[in-house]
């Protein structure tokens, strides 16, 4: 498993998620960091190390991979970490 380089901000927002196959789903992102985020994963099932790509709200498609999956929660590690300032406005829209 791999370790949380940034720390965690409680979130309140959706994320799109998209499979390499095209299909899409609508996830509760639950926290989010620089490198990833934590999102309510009881409607889905996927396994860990597999692609994704990931839309969060006002932001372009991001590739990620799943990093975890338990306990109806899954981690989500971004490819290439967040801006701060994105990471702010994000933060924003949790408040």
């Amino acid at each position: 498993m791999e370790r949380r380089v940034t720390e965690r901000q409680p979130a309140a927002y959706n994320a799109e998620v998209r499979y390499q196959s095209g299909r899409k789903l609508t996830l509760p992102v639950l926290d989010i960091s620089l490198g990833g985020c934590m999102v309510d994963a009881r409607s889905w099932s996927i396994r860990p190390g597999e692609p994704v790509s990931v839309k969060l709200p006002s932001l372009n498609w991001q590739p990620a991979k799943l990093v975890w999956n338990e306990d109806g929660r899954a981690g989500i590690a971004f490819e290439e970490m967040l801006y701060e300032p994105t990471l702010e406005h994000l933060n924003a829209l949790a408040a």
